[in-house]
């Protein structure tokens, strides 16, 4: 039953993908380039609506915080960032995204991005000892680092539990409706 769920909530996924434009290479450009920020209005809007929800979830006990996995914050995944902002701006797409695309006119980038992206997991899963004996799992280890105290497991930046989220989630709605459609122009 979970993977047809799975399956369900993953086709949604690309369709609202699709349906929004975020697929597009050209599009995805845009907003990078800041010449049209509609994507990044319905990104934002939608972090913040899920935060929401996340919140609302939490404190009305619809959901139990112990399937939440916080992952480590280190200088390997701040590098892994990195990579991961540069090859996103240069392509075009991001892992959500590419595999939507599959399903459109940019099948063919999304096929690449998604043999690149298994590349790169596959040599960096080779590389993975060599790094860590270098001390890059090590360096800037914050632990598993929240931002706000929403499991005892995490320590947070802040004491404000998931209002905290709420809060954040209302404000990146708020964002992604009044952002302004345009910056630049093209």
């Amino acid at each position: 039953m979970e993977i047809l769920l799975a399956i369900l909530l993953g086709g949604f996924f690309g369709f609202a993908l699709s349906y929004v434009g975020a697929t597009g290479f050209k599009n995805i450009l845009k907003m990078l380039r800041l010449e049209d920020l509609s994507l990044a209005k319905i990104i934002l809007f939608a972090i913040g609506f899920g935060s929401v929800l996340l919140a609302l979830a939490s404190m009305f006990g619809l959901f139990d915080v112990s399937h939440l996995n916080v992952k480590t914050m280190n200088l390997g995944v701040i590098i892994g960032g990195l990579l991961f902002g540069v090859a996103f701006g240069s392509v075009g797409t991001c892992p959500g995204t590419c595999v939507g695309a599959v399903g459109t006119n940019g099948a063919k980038r999304g096929i690449v991005a998604i043999a690149g992206g298994l590349l790169g997991a596959f040599v960096f899963s080779l590389t993975y000892g060599y790094f860590k004996d270098l001390g890059m799992f090590d360096a800037l280890n914050l632990g598993k680092l929240t931002l706000f105290n929403i499991s005892e497991k995490y320590p947070a930046l802040f004491n404000m539990g998931f209002g905290g989220l709420l809060i954040i989630g209302v404000l990146f709605m708020a964002a992604g409706y009044f952002l302004p459609k345009k910056i630049l122009n093209s």
